[in-house]
Order: structure tokens, then sequence, then C-alpha cells
């Protein structure tokens, strides 16, 4: 996952991370109502395809088993990426 302000890329990281992701979502006025810029995937059948997602469906994809590249800009300026190819680390028992 990478993540900071929009403000602090060049243009060149900004239009790679735009291309590299098949997901972008960009906050509205409305805090915490994200509106879909660019879509490039089949969403899973549980998520319906629109245009505006709350932050809880967005957390949906984030943490689907499905793997997704997915830009999120929101109203403060920020970027959140998370890329296809992240592996979340089983669980691993202590002895």
């Amino acid at each position: 996952m990478n993540q900071g302000n929009v403000n602090e890329l060049t243009e060149a990281e900004e239009k790679e991370l735009q291309s590299i992701s098949n997901l972008i979502f960009v906050e509205t006025i409305a805090c915490g109502f994200y509106e879909l810029k660019k879509i490039e995937i089949t969403l899973p059948h549980d998520i319906p395809r629109g245009r505006i997602y709350t932050r809880e469906k967005i957390g949906e994809l984030l943490l689907s088993n499905d793997r997704f590249s997915i830009l999120i800009e929101t109203n403060d300026g920020k970027y959140l990426y998370q890329s296809s190819t992240v592996e979340i680390p089983e669980v691993t028992p202590h002895p």
C-alpha cells in the first residue's frame, strides 16, 4: 500500500499511479462518498456497479480476496494506492 499527499507527487508519479490503477475513486464534496472515475475490471457480484460508493463499500474492495489496483483520492489532498499484487500476510500462531 502506498499513501501520502497528492501535492508531494511529481506529475509523472501521479500519472503513473493513475495508469496502473484499474479502479480510481475520488471523494465528493460529501465526505465519505466517492465517485468512480475509472473502472477497467469486473467488480465482484456482491459489489453493485454504480457511480457513487461509500467508504465502507470501498473498504470491502480493498479487503476483498479479488485483487484490484485501487487509487483513492480524498478531499483533503491525500491519496491511497493498493496494488493488485499485495499479499495479505497469514497469521502464524506462537508456540
